[in-house]
């Protein structure tokens, strides 16, 4: 009985300022310690690296070759390049449609039927070359680039580098 007089009187007491700092401090507190996993990773944070990590894979690996490619063209010469891409990779799950045009998802074992997984969309490319001076040049590597990723010239940037 003591204590619920004693806590009372501290509650009377208790104004604005400190009222404010007794709840950010227990929300610091629950965030700290509450419920959840435990691990502190925000669910879906470790499938969002993964993503990251497939979609720099993929695109070191598309300037690799891109560059290789590139390199080959008469008068180009050496050869830089840097790609953007759209978003990251996508995962494609199989769907039932309805007469109504409503998709309900084919479930299997708990999860989605996975169909495929779709690349993100390439949406330019920049190159340096020693002959990007060249008129022709340039000509030749944006019809090369344009073919390779399918994207349009607008897409594409040529320059001349030493």
């Amino acid at each position: 009985m003591g204590d619920e007089k004693l806590l009372g009187k501290y509650w009377k007491n208790l104004k604005g300022k400190g009222l404010l700092l007794l709840l950010a401090a227990l929300g610091i507190l629950l965030l700290l310690f509450g419920g959840g996993s435990g691990n502190g990773v925000a669910e879906g944070a470790e499938d969002g690296g993964v993503l990251r990590e497939q979609t720099e894979a993929y695109r070191q690996a598309l300037e690799e070759e891109l560059t290789e490619l590139c390199s080959k063209v008469r008068g180009a010469g050496q050869v830089s390049l840097l790609i953007t891409l759209e978003g990251s990779e996508e995962k494609i799950y199989a769907a039932d449609t309805t007469q109504s045009g409503a998709q309900d998802y084919v479930i299997q074992g708990g999860e989605g039927l996975l169909l495929g997984r779709q690349n993100p969309k390439v949406t330019g490319v920049a190159v340096v070359c020693t002959g990007g001076a060249d008129p022709a040049v340039c000509r030749e590597l944006t019809s090369l680039i344009c073919a390779a990723l399918n994207i349009g010239s607008n897409r594409v940037y040529i320059c001349a580098g030493g």
